[in-house]
C-alpha cells in the first residue's frame, strides 16, 4: 500500500465535502512529491488519480515531472479512470464539472495517453463515458478528430447503445437532456454514420422512437423541432404505441392508408395485429379504410383475428376485451362484413369458425359480427359455410358457436365443393363431445341431411363409423 497516494486520494475525497474556501490544496501534495511514479494496488498511477476526480491542472504537473503514460494492471487508461468520475447529472454544478472534465480530456491527450486503447475487458473509454452521457469527454476527443465509430456486441456503436438503453434511463432526472447533448456531440464530432444498422437491421433513430425520447430521435432525424414525432413515419407511430405522435402525424395530414414496404401492413392493419385500441379509434376517425385489402388479400380485420391474440400486449391494449372493442370500433365505422378477407374466399365469421384459441373470444367475437348483420351462411370458395367450418373441428363445449349459428338460422343443408354437409364435418370432429353435442343440435335442428352422400360416397354414418365416433353413430341411428 503507497501511503503517499492515499494521502492524495482522501484529499480528494475531503474536498468533495468541503466548503469553499477550506478546501486542501491538492497540487501541492503532487509537488511534495520526491517521485511522482508511484502506483496504488491496482497499479494504477497518478494520472488515473487526477483523472478521476478530473484534476487538469495535476495532470499538466505530472506531464512536466515526466510520468509516463502507463495503464493499470486491467490495462485501463487514465481516460478509463475518467469515465468514472462522478458525473450527477442532476447536479447544480454539472456545467462547471462538465468543463472540468473537458479540460481534463483534453490534458490527458497532451500527456499522451491514448483514448483508443481498450482495457482487458474489451471495453474502450469512450464508450463506457457515453453510456454515462459525459458528453464533455466526447467532446473534447471529438475536438482532435478522434473516431468514435467502434461497435460493441451485436453490431451496436456508441448511438445505438445510448438509444436502446433509453427505455431504461429516460426517468433518471437529467438523463434526457445530458443524453440529447451526448448525441449532439456524437452526431457532430464522432464519425459516426447514424444510417448505420445494428445486426438486428435497427438503426439509432429507430431505438430511440421506440424509447419514446423524441427529443433525441428528433435530433437524429435532422429536424430538432419535430418533438411531437421524432421523425417516426405513421406506421413507426403506431408500433412504438405513441398516440400523441399518431395525432401530430394525422393532424399533418399523413396518408393512413400507405402501405409500408417493410411491414405491407397499412397503419390501421398494425393496430389490429398488436392490438391498440386507443390508436385504432384515432386512425378510424382520422380516416383510415378499415376494408383496404392488400395484394394478398389481407385486411385489418384479418390482422386482428389472426394474429391480435398471438402479438397481444405487443400493442397498447392490456385487457383481452379490447379485441372485441376494436372489432366493434371497425364495424361501426363501415366493415364490410361478408367481404371475403384471405384468398380462400373466407369472411371474418368464417375465421372465427375456424379459430382454435383467441382468448376464449370466440363466441363474443362472432356475437358481434351476427348482431352486425353478417351473412351466417356466406362460404368460402371451398364451399364451407361458418358451421361446415365449426363442426369441423370446433369444441362446442367451451365456445357454444354451433348453437349460436343454428340460433340464427345457419342452413345445415348447405353443401361444400366436396359435397359435405355440416353434419358430416361433425361426425369427424376429433373432439367427441363437441361431435357429440354439434350433431345433436344439427339433428334437432333438421334430419334431413342424415342420407345425404358426399363425392366420396359417404354418409354422416360411414364418417362417424370411420372417425371412432360411436356415440354419434348412436344419435344417428336414434
Amino acid at each position: 500500500m503507497n501511503t503517499e497516494y492515499n494521502q492524495i486520494r482522501d484529499a480528494y475525497h475531503r474536498n468533495l465535502f468541503a466548503a469553499t474556501g477550506e478546501q486542501a490544496d491538492v497540487l501541492a501534495l503532487y509537488r511534495a512529491l520526491t517521485s511522482v511514479d508511484i502506483r496504488n494496488e491496482q497499479e494504477e498511477n497518478l494520472y488515473h488519480l487526477a483523472a478521476r476526480f478530473a484534476d487538469a491542472p495535476a495532470i499538466a504537473f505530472l506531464k512536466e515531472a515526466g510520468l509516463r503514460a502507463d495503464a493499470d494492471k486491467y490495462s485501463n487508461t487514465a481516460f478509463h479512470a475518467l469515465a468514472t468520475s462522478k458525473f450527477d447529472l442532476n447536479a447544480p454544478g454539472l456545467e462547471e464539472k462538465a468543463t472540468k472534465i473537458y479540460d481534463t480530456a483534453k490534458a490527458l491527450l497532451e500527456a499522451g495517453i491514448n483514448p483508443k486503447k481498450k482495457n482487458d475487458s474489451g471495453k474502450l473509454a469512450y464508450m463506457e463515458a457515453g453510456l454515462v452521457y459525459m458528453y464533455p469527454m466526447l467532446d473534447a476527443l471529438g475536438d482532435t478528430g478522434l473516431k468514435m465509430d467502434a461497435t460493441a456486441e451485436e453490431g451496436k456503436n456508441l448511438l445505438h447503445l445510448i438509444c436502446d438503453k433509453l427505455v431504461h434511463r429516460k426517468t433518471i432526472p437529467g438523463a434526457v437532456e445530458a443524453a440529447t447533448k451526448t448525441v449532439r456531440v456524437l452526431i457532430e464530432k464522432s464519425g459516426i454514420d447514424t444510417e448505420d444498422k445494428d445486426v438486428f437491421g435497427t438503426t439509432p433513430l429507430t431505438y430511440a422512437q421506440r424509447s419514446g425520447v423524441k427529443e433525441i430521435a428528433a435530433v437524429l432525424s435532422g429536424d430538432e423541432s419535430d418533438t411531437a414525432t421524432g421523425g417516426m413515419t405513421v406506421h413507426e407511430a403506431v408500433l412504438n404505441r405513441d398516440a400523441a405522435a399518431l395525432e401530430a402525424l394525422i393532424k399533418n395530414g399523413t396518408d393512413l392508408n400507405e402501405l409500408s414496404d417493410q411491414w405491407r401492413r397499412t397503419p390501421l392493419m398494425l393496430a389490429c395485429e398488436y392490438p391498440s385500441e386507443p390508436l385504432v379509434k384515432l386512425l378510424v376517425a382520422g380516416g383510415a379504410d378499415v376494408n383496404y385489402r392488400t395484394g394478398s388479400g389481407e385486411t385489418a380485420v384479418w390482422c386482428l383475428l389472426e394474429k391480435g391474440i398471438s402479438d397481444f400486449g405487443r400493442g397498447m391494449s392490456q385487457d383481452l376485451k379490447d379485441m372485441v372493442k376494436i372489432l366493434r370500433t371497425l364495424i361501426s365505422n363501415g366493415l364490410e362484413l361478408d367481404a371475403a378477407i384471405t384468398n380462400n374466399g373466407d369472411t371474418a365469421l368464417n375465421i372465427i369458425c375456424q379459430a382454435g384459441y383467441l382468448a376464449d373470444l370466440n363466441n363474443t367475437l362472432a356475437e358481434e359480427l351476427i348482431e352486425a348483420g353478417c351473412d351466417v351462411n356466406k362460404p368460402n370458395r371451398a364451399g364451407k359455410t361458418p358451421l361446415m367450418n365449426f363442426a369441423q373441428k370446433g369444441n362446442e363445449a367451451k365456445y357454444a358457436i354451433g348453437e349460436l349459428l343454428l340460433d340464427n338460422n345457419a342452413d345445415t343443408t348447405y353443401t361444400d365443393n366436396n359435397g359435405n354437409t355440416a353434419l358430416m364435418y361433425a361426425a369427424a370432429n376429433g373432439d367427441h363431445m363437441s361431435a357429440k353435442k354439434l350433431v345433436g343440435l344439427i339433428l334437432d335442428h333438421d334430419e334431413s341431411t342424415i342420407e345425404k352422400v358426399n363425392n366420396a360416397g359417404q354418409t354422416a354414418m360411414d364418417i362417424a363409423v370411420q372417425s371412432g365416433n360411436e356415440t354419434v353413430v348412436k344419435q344417428i341411428l336414434a
